[in-house]
């Protein structure tokens, strides 16, 4: 792997490799730290976006840091350019910024509402149009494939296929629209102690509603074993109101986008790529998912009153 970065260093102004460590990988990526003559950064391989998936990626960052989103951004090579071939991937390098996954605490959950908050506001979100990578269209297309995948997953299909149809009629309607990040789990944020430095890994962000970053940050950070916890719901919807009112037709649809947090995240793992390759994690996060959203429509009435009276408690409300 030495051989490789030093070769794609040659590219960028940052001095030479002094060591690399390869840091824990997610789902998408594989992500090394390197330190070199000028500092210490993150070097990723992209292992299933497309270049113009990449290179979406690297414009809306840009677009990002002019108005000082807390994030880590990407490195320019010396040509300008952001995104390097490697050895049959491509690679991209960014700030490497110290701190840690957080834990699901009240303050830690201020901090992603208020961040999430603030990308709903982000005005030029019409520049950088593109479909949503997790869609109720590639659910239907997934459906579709169920019957000659690879590997056959009874009660997960089952359960996929119901769900489906049940929140077809309610993720329709028209609510207000911006840019979304689309996957705000703790593991795409570093925090600093309670405080949160960055946000990373936007390879699912696109313009679409904003209650689709609400309900994914809850299921990020509202749960606790796999419950969602109302203490915690109400002080992100508190916070998150700091920066931009739900609407009342929001307000009726959150129910509904709480539990699309977690099963276009299942979509997401069937996808990539459990319908063609059996992976233990990933099975047992779906599991994990499926439940959780199960629950969630058991209570559903519960969550809607409790997110009504939440809304008839703050000032102004319709």
């Amino acid at each position: 792997m030495n051989k490789e970065i030093k070769e794609i260093l040659n590219d960028y102004a940052l001095g030479e490799l002094l060591s690399c460590e390869k840091m824990i990988s997610g789902y998408s990526n594989t992500n090394y730290k390197i330190d070199t003559s000028t500092g210490s950064y993150l070097y990723r391989i992209c292992q299933r976006q497309s270049l113009d998936s990449i290179q979406y990626e690297m414009n809306l960052m840009q677009a990002l840091k002019q108005i000082s989103f807390p994030a880590a951004f990407p490195i320019q090579r010396k040509d300008k350019e952001y995104i390097s071939l490697g050895n049959h991937h491509w690679v991209t390098i960014y700030e490497f910024i110290e701190g840690t996954q957080p834990k699901v605490t009240p303050k830690t959950v201020e901090e992603i509402a208020l961040t999430t908050g603030q990308l709903s506001q982000f005005k030029n979100w019409r520049q950088l149009p593109r479909k949503n990578p997790i869609s109720l269209d590639i659910c239907h297309k997934l459906i579709k494939d169920f019957e000659t995948s690879k590997y056959q997953y009874s009660n997960i299909f089952s359960y996929f296929i119901e769900q489906t149809e049940y929140l077809n009629s309610y993720l329709t309607q028209k609510i207000p629209k911006g840019m979304v990040h689309g996957d705000l789990f703790p593991d795409n944020t570093i925090f600093n102690g309670n405080k949160l430095t960055a946000v990373i890994d936007f390879e699912f962000s696109c313009p679409d509603y904003l209650l689709i970053d609400v309900g994914v940050a809850i299921n990020g950070f509202c749960f606790l074993n796999n419950r969602l916890n109302r203490d915690l719901l109400i002080i992100f919807l508190e916070n998150y109101s700091k920066i931009r009112r739900l609407t009342p037709k929001e307000i009726a649809l959150l129910p509904y986008y709480i539990q699309w947090g977690g099963h276009g995240i299942i979509s997401c793992h069937l996808e990539h790529n459990l319908l063609s390759q059996r992976s233990i994690k990933q099975l047992n996060r779906v599991n994990e998912l499926m439940e959780r959203v199960k629950i969630l429509r058991q209570e559903e009435v519960i969550i809607s009153r409790l997110i009504q009276d939440f809304a008839r408690a703050q000032p102004h409300f319709p």
